[in-house]
């Protein structure tokens, strides 16, 4: 099977690295018709040049914080004026503080809660008045298994992704009248660059790997690009009956 996103226009925020990055390449490599890619470093990575340069035309970029609604605004106006349409949104961007809640600052609360919720908040204020007046369009959120079991050190991050889960069910039954389906992701642990400062944080970066391949049951971590390749797989016709759902792609963690 051949998965096509011909005739897709997605947005996929968070998209400088890691996941965002792969979804990113993915994506087009599936013949996307156009990709707006949103992240808060001023510099574009090589990577993204890269593929700028193999996909002439149809990968446009938008720097922003995605904690503020201007972000939205922008990049919703991008992907419609320039390829006619949003029909996927991906809200992937997120950070991570590791420490114990209490030992957490307010300004890292606020600044986990804006980047990692309220920003899928802004989205939707945007988002679903374009894909209500095309009278279709999904939203696929990054989950995490942080957001189904208590992990040590997942302070404000746990939390985060526990409204990003139950914000799944709520919008899915919200806007399921109009066409719109609305998913979330639930990885386990990928391997990423918010993972490497999590183990540089944790002040034994070699335990805190080896933790992470042993907590997983299928002893490793996944790659980002087979999470992307089901990123691509759930945009695609062939998913159109799933709507609500937080799917735990955790190596079997949550199983456990």
């Amino acid at each position: 099977m051949e998965i096509s996103l011909k005739d897709k226009v997605a947005v996929v925020t968070g998209a400088s690295s890691g996941i965002g990055l792969a979804i990113t390449r993915t994506y087009l490599e599936c013949d996307a018709t156009g990709i707006v890619a949103v992240f808060r470093r001023k510099e574009i990575p090589e990577e993204l040049q890269e593929i700028q340069r193999s996909f002439l035309g149809k990968l446009v970029i938008v720097n922003g914080d995605v904690g503020e609604e201007q972000t939205a605004i922008e990049f919703t106006k991008a992907a419609v004026e320039r390829f006619g349409r949003l029909d996927v949104l991906i809200s992937n961007a997120a950070i991570s503080v590791v420490k114990p809640l209490h030992l957490h600052t307010p300004e890292e609360w606020d600044g986990v809660m804006n980047s990692n919720v309220k920003s899928l908040y802004w989205a939707a204020r945007h988002v679903i008045p374009q894909m209500i007046h095309q009278g279709r369009g999904l939203i696929l959120i990054s989950g995490s298994i942080s957001g189904e079991v208590g992990i040590p050190t997942q302070g404000a991050y746990a939390p985060s992704k526990g409204a990003l889960h139950q914000m799944t069910r709520q919008m899915a039954i919200e806007y399921a009248k109009y066409g719109i389906r609305v998913n979330t992701i639930a990885c386990g642990t990928v391997d990423t660059p918010i993972v490497y400062k999590s183990a540089e944080a944790s002040g034994n970066a070699d335990a805190y790997w080896a933790m992470l391949r042993n907590a997983h049951p299928v002893g490793r971590i996944a790659s980002a690009q087979e999470v992307a390749g089901f990123y691509a797989y759930m945009a695609t016709d062939l998913a159109s009956f799933f709507t609500g759902s937080v799917l735990m792609m955790d190596g079997g963690f949550t199983a456990q």
